[in-house]
C-alpha cells in the first residue's frame, strides 16, 4: 500500500518537477535550443581546454612511465629502490611532470608545424601540376578511346569533334575565384572578429589545459570528493567505473589509431616511390590523416590520390589502388590488432554503424569519436546483460 510519508513526497515533487520541466523544453524548443547555445559558447574555452589536455595527455602518460622506469632502474642499480615501487608510485614528481608537458608539447606543435611547412606547399604545388595536366590527360583519353571505338566512326567523329576551350575554363575558375573572394571581404569584419574570438578561446583553453595537466590527479580527487558529497556511494561507483572506461577507451582508440595512421601513411609513401607514382608525399599524408576516420577513412584518402594520378598515368592509377587495397589488408590483419588492440572490442557491423551516425550527426568529429562512443556503451551493455544472466 502506498503511504504518503516524507519519502514518497519528495519523489512526487520530484517527478512533477521533470515533468514540467520537459513540457517547457516541448512546449518552448528553440527557445531552449538558444539556451543551450549561449551556454556552450560561454563554454568554449573550457571544452577546447579539456580537448587539447586529452590529446596531449597521451603523449604526456607514455612519457612519464617511461622516465620512472628509467629512474626506476637507476635507482634499483644503487641498491635504493626497485622498479616495481618507482612504478606505482601515483604521482609524478614536478620536475617529471613539467618535462613531460614540454616533451608532448613539442612532439604535438613539431607535427603540425611540419604538416603546414611540408605538405600544404606540397599539397599546392601537386594542385598545380594536376591542373596543368588534365588538357595532357583529356588528350591521351581520347587517343584510346579512338583507338577502343574505330570500328564506330561516328563516335569517333563525335570524340574528335569535342574540342574543350581551356583558357575559357581556366578564365571561368578565376572568376569564379574572384567572386569568393568578393564574398569574402564582404564578410571580413564577421570573420576577423570571429577568427580573434577563436584565438582567444583557443588561447583560453590552452592555459587551462596546462593548468589540468599539471594538477591532473588533483582534480580528480577533488572531482570524486564532490559527486561523494551529493551522490550515494554505489552509484559514485559506478560513475567512476564508467569514467575509467570512458577515459581508457578513448586513450587507447586515438593513441592507436595516431600510430596506425603514421604507419599507413609511411608504408604508403614508401611502395609509392619504390613504383615511382607521382605525387607520393601529397597522396601518402593524405591517406594517413584520412586513415584517422575507421573503416571508411582510408578509402577516402585512396579515391583522391587515384583521381590525382589518373590524370598522369591511369595505368598507375589502378596499380595504386590495388597496392592500397593489399596495404590495408596486411594492415587490418597484422598491425591493427596489435597497435589499437582490443581498446574498440566492436564487431565490424557496429563499426561501420558508428562511422555513419557519427557523420550524419556531427560531420567529420562524429566520425572520429562515434566509434570509440559505440565502444563504451557496447561495453556497459554487453557487462549489463551477462550479469543479468549470472543472477539468473
Amino acid at each position: 500500500m502506498f503511504e504518503l510519508n516524507s519519502k514518497n513526497i519528495k519523489k512526487i515533487l520530484i517527478i512533477i518537477t521533470y515533468t514540467i520541466l520537459l513540457c517547457f523544453a516541448c512546449v518552448k524548443f528553440n527557445l531552449v535550443l538558444k539556451g543551450l547555445g549561449y551556454i556552450l559558447n560561454l563554454l568554449k574555452p573550457f571544452l577546447f581546454g579539456f580537448c587539447i589536455a586529452f590529446i596531449l595527455n597521451i603523449p604526456l602518460s607514455k612519457i612519464e612511465t617511461m622516465m620512472a622506469k628509467n629512474k626506476g632502474k637507476k635507482k634499483n642499480k644503487k641498491g635504493k629502490e626497485n622498479i616495481k615501487t618507482q612504478q606505482e608510485t601515483t604521482q609524478p614528481s614536478k620536475k617529471t611532470r613539467t618535462i613531460s608537458l614540454v616533451l608532448s608539447l613539442a612532439i604535438v606543435l613539431g607535427i603540425i608545424f611540419l604538416t603546414l611547412f611540408l605538405v600544404i606547399p606540397e599539397f599546392i604545388n601537386t594542385i598545380s601540376m594536376f591542373k596543368d595536366s588534365i588538357p595532357t590527360a583529356f588528350n591521351n583519353s581520347k587517343e584510346w578511346l579512338e583507338e577502343v571505338m574505330r570500328n564506330n566512326p561516328d563516335v569517333i567523329e563525335k570524340i574528335k569533334s569535342f574540342k574543350p576551350d581551356w583558357q575559357q575554363l581556366d578564365q571561368n575558375v578565376t572568376d569564379w575565384i574572384k567572386g569568393a573572394a568578393t564574398g569574402i571581404i564582404g564578410v571580413s569584419v564577421d570573420f576577423v572578429i570571429g577568427f580573434f574570438s577563436g584565438v582567444i578561446n583557443f588561447f583560453m583553453g590552452f592555459v587551462f589545459a596546462v593548468y589540468m595537466l599539471m594538477q591532473k590527479e588533483k582534480l580528480v580527487m577533488q572531482f570524486k570528493k564532490l559527486l561523494k558529497a551529493y551522490i550515494p556511494e554505489e552509484k559514485c561507483k559506478k560513475l567512476f567505473y564508467v569514467g575509467r572506461i570512458t577515459n581508457d577507451t578513448f586513450k587507447k582508440f586515438f593513441g592507436g589509431q595516431f600510430i596506425e595512421a603514421i604507419l599507413l601513411g609511411v608504408l604508403c609513401f614508401i611502395g609509392m616511390l619504390i613504383f615511382r607514382m607521382p605525387y607520393a608525399l601529397t597522396i601518402s599524408v593524405l591517406v594517413g590523416v584520412t586513415a584517422l576516420i575507421p573503416f571508411f577513412g582510408a578509402f577516402f584518402g585512396t579515391i583522391i590520390g587515384a583521381i590525382l594520378i589518373l590524370a598522369v598515368n591511369p595505368t598507375q592509377a589502378i596499380w595504386f589502388v590495388i597496392y592500397i587495397i593489399v596495404l590495408q589488408q596486411i594492415d587490418g590483419n597484422l598491425f591493427y590488432p596489435k597497435i589499437v588492440g582490443d581498446s574498440v572490442g566492436l564487431p565490424g557491423i557496429w563499426v561501420m554503424l558508428a562511422v555513419i551516425v557519427g557523420g550524419n550527426s556531427l560531420g567529420i568529429i562524429g566520425m572520429l569519436i562515434g566509434v570509440p562512443v559505440a565502444s563504451v556503451i557496447y561495453k556497459l551493455i554487453k557487462e549489463y546483460v551477462n550479469n543479468k544472466k549470472i543472477e539468473e
